[in-house]
């Protein structure tokens, strides 16, 4: 009940409820996902017409997760650091990845396009440190399931961004498609800046970086985040080459029409949409491994089954079947997370979980691309599975010698 009022006395000056911020929460992490998933349908389309191969691909996409996981102690830091304004830098955020889509669609070099695509992906990175910080702080008692909506809003952006960039590439060139981005990017960044105005998130954190550097030195010390870290850069690797090489499975490999593999990704983060509330409610009720541990051995059978079922209606319940975990699990690990690191750097938890998946997980776009061009696009889904396969086998020995 305190801890419920003080997140109302926080709103105060804004006249705006917790409900209302969330849901603007919701809807900004909604954009900034249409505009990731919005990329990766776009990645196909830069291969044909630039003339790259799968290891280009596969660099560029792992310099971006760079970039990106690099992005994320900063962004902690700051959230941290600057409790007061958490406004900005979500206004901010938003309209830096509209921007760096524009730039990216007037780039001519691909050295251009790598650089554009990964300062994109760092403003992407600002948002989730003050989203999902302020969404603990205003629904203690409820986080796995206002963390997992946030996520909602995400796997919302990632369905309509597919087929939206699919329909737009029928009738537009895909640099136009970019350019036209920072629309709904600046009009999202002053929605969120505006409405946050009123939001002050919990003071008390470390007042000096040295203070900053010792909170986190005693958050990495405890065997329980350290696990959910493991397990989630397994995720990551899972999602980031499923992310990459799925688009060019179905658009090169079975030559599917960009608007038919649009519709695939989509279809699976609509299940992703549905799924989501449920797992976090589930996890709420059971606890995060019940939900977390046998859905990472389920992601990895549906990965091993993407090449191996024939196209058509059997590959379109795969890969629906896939997007259920691939586009859910993250919120459960950030709610797994929070759990387990009470402290002052609450901000830092969200970066921690977004790092920790990126150190592991950024080399492994670059590694399947090699592997694709190799022996073939369809090597890289057992990769996939057998990672998947492991960080499961992993997370239940811990849970079982804890």
């Amino acid at each position: 009940m305190e801890q419920n009022l003080k997140a109302q006395q926080r709103l105060e000056a804004g006249k705006l409820s917790p409900r209302t911020i969330g849901g603007m929460l919701v809807v900004g992490h909604g954009v900034k996902h249409f505009f990731n998933a919005g990329f990766f349908v776009l990645l196909p389309e830069l291969q044909i017409h630039l003339g790259l191969n799968n290891s280009a691909i596969g660099v560029l996409s792992t310099i971006r997760t760079v970039g990106s996981g690099v992005a994320n102690f900063p962004a902690g830091y700051i959230t941290d650091r600057l409790t007061n304004h958490w406004a900005p830098i979500l206004g901010l955020s938003i309209i830096a990845v509209g921007l760096f889509h524009f730039l990216m669609g007037i780039s001519t070099a691909y050295w251009l396009l790598v650089l554009t695509s990964t300062l994109a992906s760092v403003g992407i990175t600002f948002w989730h440190p003050p989203a999902i910080a302020a969404l603990s702080q205003m629904f203690p008692r409820k986080k796995g399931f206002a963390i997992a909506m946030h996520g909602t809003g995400g796997s919302v952006g990632e369905a309509l961004g597919p087929i939206s960039v699919g329909a737009l590439l029928g009738l537009l060139l895909w640099r136009t498609v970019l350019q036209i981005g920072v629309i709904p990017a600046v009009v999202m960044g002053v929605l969120a800046w505006t409405m946050m105005k009123g939001f002050h998130g919990e003071s008390g954190g470390p007042t000096s970086f040295k203070t900053y550097l010792l909170a986190v030195a005693q958050l990495v010390r405890s065997p329980a985040l350290v696990t959910v870290l493991i397990v989630t850069a397994g995720f990551s690797s899972i999602q980031a080459i499923v992310m990459t090489f799925l688009p060019i499975y179905l658009r090169v490999d079975l030559e599917y029409s960009a608007f038919k593999m649009s519709a695939f990704l989509s279809a699976a983060q609509i299940i992703g949409v549905a799924s989501q509330p449920i797992m976090g409610y589930l996890s709420d009720r059971f606890g995060r491994n019940a939900v977390i541990l046998p859905s990472m051995a389920l992601l990895g059978v549906a990965v091993l089954a993407i090449p191996a079922v024939a196209p058509g209606w059997q590959l379109l319940l795969v890969v629906m079947g896939m997007g259920a975990f691939v586009f859910s699990l993250m919120s459960i690990f950030l709610a797994a997370a929070m759990d387990v690191a009470e402290g002052d750097v609450p901000a830092t938890t969200v970066s921690l979980v977004f790092g920790a998946a990126v150190v592991f997980s950024s080399f492994t776009p670059g590694v399947a691309g090699v592997l694709a061009d190799m022996y073939g696009i369809v090597s890289v889904f057992p990769l996939a599975a057998g990672i998947a396969f492991v960080a499961a086998g992993y997370g239940v020995v811990r849970s079982i010698l804890r």
